[in-house]
């Protein structure tokens, strides 16, 4: 049986994290996740919701070394981790937060103190086969799907991320990130990269652009990024000044060329984007204002083309067939075009909700905005219509922005000014949210 180490390439007493502005050395974490780890129910699933990251991690930890499962569920209403404990028996729920209760769910309050453990601790060795991790598809195109982690897939992505973006082994670096660690990316990003290479997290998840300052300037050099678009615009478009960031990592949702350049300039950095999926994880990754294309990390096949794409992999159990239609140029680039389940034909006209999200945003005065395929009610064609935040305009104004670029049978109507879009943590819009909205006006 093959293993690889919890932590890869750091002695015990570098620092792992940075918590509550006060720095957390290795052999820390170790003591706080084999002390956790005695405290964990039996059962082979942990629902890990810890706020904090460092929780997170000694949570996450605690349940490998334990031979658990950790759950990342796509959110926390007590619906869908009703819906998840259904299907994982004898689930419990790790949590930070006391105010939060689960109806029918047992839960692991993280404890206030940890009791450290007496032996002298090693860094654990984990089996590449266990079952690290089942990660939930968003919802963002229907009902969220598991899909099994092996520690051995997390590690291998997590390494060829850090040869791509991080060739020198030597560079230490702090990860401060925007996004929660129960989702994939946000997993990859700011949990595994810092434990496989020689790296250091951030234990909080700022979300303002004040936050992300304080967050940055509270960890030493060199500093990485890792954000959404949503929250990429947010600190373009505000005056805080940010300390030196080495480069920028954005996913979960399509980051143009224009945001890019933009955050490029005002932040004096490197702007990169993450491309994969909850099947696959991470396989690619672009410098947005200089290249449509992707390039496929080392390991990663693809085949095929348009909305017939695999991608394979030594560490994945099979080809996965991707969700967007792609343009496959060999050699390990390609582009995407849309996902799969975007697509609209309207009157022999084909585009994508992808594509008309992208114009719709970039009108001016536009903060935030997003098409909607509503259902039919026996129409034989679909009408589409828009959800639209932007105080100072008019729905003419609107459909007169769009005309620039939109074949005039994609233009939205009606279009419905909201307060703001039920985006997830990570920015993501699932339908579910958007027809919740939609059944306010119908």
């Amino acid at each position: 049986m093959d293993f690889y180490p919890l932590i890869h390439g750091k002695l015990g007493n570098s620092i792992l994290c940075w918590n509550d502005n006060k720095p957390v050395s290795v052999d820390q974490f170790l003591t706080d996740t084999f002390a956790l780890s005695q405290e964990l129910p039996d059962s082979n699933w942990v629902i890990n919701l810890c706020d904090s990251r460092y929780h997170f991690l000694v949570g996450f930890a605690a349940a490998l070394i334990k031979g658990k499962t950790n759950i990342l569920p796509p959110n926390k209403t007590p619906k869908v981790l009703q819906t998840i404990a259904s299907q994982f028996p004898k689930t419990f729920c790790l949590m930070d937060n006391e105010s939060e209760e689960i109806p029918g769910l047992p839960v692991l309050q993280y404890p206030s103190e940890i009791n450290p453990v007496s032996q002298t601790l090693g860094i654990p060795e984990i089996a590449t086969s266990h079952k690290a991790a089942i990660a939930f598809t968003s919802g963002s195109t229907g009902t969220p799907q598991p899909h099994l982690k092996s520690w051995g897939s997390m590690v291998r992505i997590a390494r060829n991320t850090c040869q791509r973006l991080i060739p020198d082994k030597t560079k230490e670096f702090s990860i401060v990130a925007t996004v929660p660690p129960q989702h994939m990316y946000g997993l990859e990003t700011s949990i595994m990269l810092p434990l496989q290479h020689e790296g250091s997290l951030h234990g909080g998840r700022p979300f303002f652009p004040i936050d992300i300052q304080g967050a940055l300037e509270s960890v030493p050099q060199d500093r990485i990024l890792v954000t959404t678009p949503i929250h990429l615009k947010a600190c373009v478009e505000s005056s805080v000044k940010f300390p030196k960031i080495s480069f920028i990592l954005s996913a979960t949702a399509p980051l143009s060329r224009e945001l890019a350049e933009k955050a490029e300039q005002a932040l004096d950095t490197g702007v990169f984007e993450i491309y994969g999926c909850t099947e696959a994880g991470t396989i690619a990754t672009r410098q947005t204002s200089k290249s449509n294309a992707w390039k496929l990390l080392d390991e990663a096949n693809l085949t095929g083309e348009n909305d017939q794409c695999y991608i394979d992999a030594a560490y994945l159990p099979q080809p996965i067939k991707l969700p967007d239609i792609i343009k496959n140029y060999g050699d390990g680039l390609f582009e995407l075009q849309g996902r799969s389940a975007d697509l609209i034909n309207i009157g022999g006209k084909r585009t994508s909700l992808g594509e008309l999200n992208y114009y719709l945003n970039q009108i001016m005065k536009v903060e935030d905005g997003a098409y909607f395929v509503p259902p039919q009610n026996g129409y034989e064609h679909k009408r589409l219509i828009a959800f639209v935040v932007a105080n100072d305009l008019r729905e003419e104004d609107i459909i007169q922005g769009l005309r620039k670029n939109v074949d005039p049978v994609f233009l939205p109507r009606p279009i419905h000014f909201v307060d703001f879009l039920p985006r997830t943590s990570t920015g993501k819009l699932t339908r579910a949210s958007l027809l919740e909205t939609f059944s306010k006006y119908f």
